[in-house]
């Protein structure tokens, strides 16, 4: 080999020259083709992401984003206008007041309420009854919780004059849980996971409103509560949310067993059919008129003898019939929310009821 070289020199060069360019062009071709592959891949990527993109509704185009732009306005100035609305509700004035000045509005409050009350016949707790502030009746409230206790004081005012003027049977109980604002704070622990290492929390959101929450519970016919509720619903003056309600029928307890609704046969049924070939021919003791119209409104007396079908004792099924025909009244349960809502130029500091 080495003898080749030296006598064929120019081949020689030639040849390294072929083998140098060879082994270049293998480099080079390697390199594009890995360059290849990578903007094959990528171009992949981009076409999957662009169909990904174009299966969407509303596709993000200029001029669909142009339409989203404009949906959002009309969306901020319906909530602007909405929040116009609820900002109707703020008292006009919102500040602390002297503890024995509040006590004063509380007694003169009670005064109009069980007036209004006596006037229309409603049965109320009596001497207990100070519409939820019971625990004021021997103390006075912090200073800087009476802002929110007046507010409180006098919606619950116009609470019970929707309560007066629908006229209930009675006014079971009233109970009003305690703000924060009036209580002496405790500094929470933070939540601790395993190990006794400290969790950190997401931040909870500051709400746009106080929610100043009263339970109220009476008995009434449902027309009654119809009334409340719609009172509530569209009061011009306060907000009130009715967060739950329970109604209990007020002889719940007395409700007819499973077995008092099966009814035994007659014990001497009549033979002939009195109603052959579905004519109008009514028994002979039928003293009713059957033209006569019937008032579905007109009200049911429990203790109004039944008129029972022929060859049925008079034992059998009246009592149950009075039970389920009766003129009982509900119980009604209602958690209410009178809401307060922010300023927007509430001071900061102002502490959160």
């Amino acid at each position: 080999m080495g003898d080749w070289i030296k006598n064929n020199k120019f081949e020689a060069f030639l040849l390294l020259v072929v083998v140098i360019v060879a082994v270049g062009a293998f480099m080079f071709g390697r390199n594009k083709s890995s360059l290849y592959e990578e903007a094959k891949d990528s171009y992949g990527g981009y076409a999957s992401n662009v169909q990904t993109l174009k299966s969407k509704k509303p596709f993000p185009s200029a001029e669909n984003a142009k339409d989203f732009e404009a949906q959002i306005d009309s969306y901020e100035a319906v909530v602007s206008a909405l929040q116009d609305k609820m900002l109707a509700y703020l008292p006009e004035t919102f500040e602390d007041i002297a503890p024995p000045k509040f006590i004063e509005n509380l007694n003169a409050v009670r005064a109009e309420v069980t007036s209004a009350f006596d006037a229309g016949g409603i049965e109320y707790p009596g001497d207990t009854f100070y519409l939820g502030f019971k625990n004021y009746t021997g103390s006075l409230p912090k200073e800087e919780a009476t802002a929110y206790l007046d507010y409180q004081l006098s919606a619950m005012k116009a609470l019970f004059e929707v309560v007066a003027e629908a006229k209930p049977s009675a006014l079971l109980n009233v109970h009003r849980p305690e703000l924060s604002v009036e209580k002496d704070k405790v500094p929470e622990e933070a939540p601790r996971g395993r190990g006794g290492r400290k969790v950190r929390s997401a931040p909870q959101q500051e709400l746009p409103y106080h929610r100043l929450p009263v339970e109220l519970t009476f008995r009434s016919t449902e027309s009654v509560l119809r009334k409340i509720m719609s009172g509530l619903a569209s009061h011009k003056d306060y907000f009130f949310v009715v967060r739950s309600m329970r109604v209990q029928n007020e002889k719940y307890a007395e409700a007819p067993a499973k077995d008092d609704v099966e009814f035994d046969d007659p014990v001497d049924a009549p033979a002939d059919d009195p109603f052959p070939d579905f004519e109008d021919n009514l028994p002979a003791d039928d003293t009713a008129d059957p033209e006569a119209p019937v008032d579905p409104e007109a009200p049911v007396d429990p203790e109004a003898p039944v008129d029972l079908a022929p060859g049925v004792a008079e034992d059998q099924g009246s009592r149950v019939l009075g039970q389920i025909l009766g003129l009982e009244e509900t119980n009604v349960l209602l958690e209410i929310d009178i809401v307060l809502f922010k300023a927007k130029d509430e001071e900061e500091g102002k502490e959160n009821p």
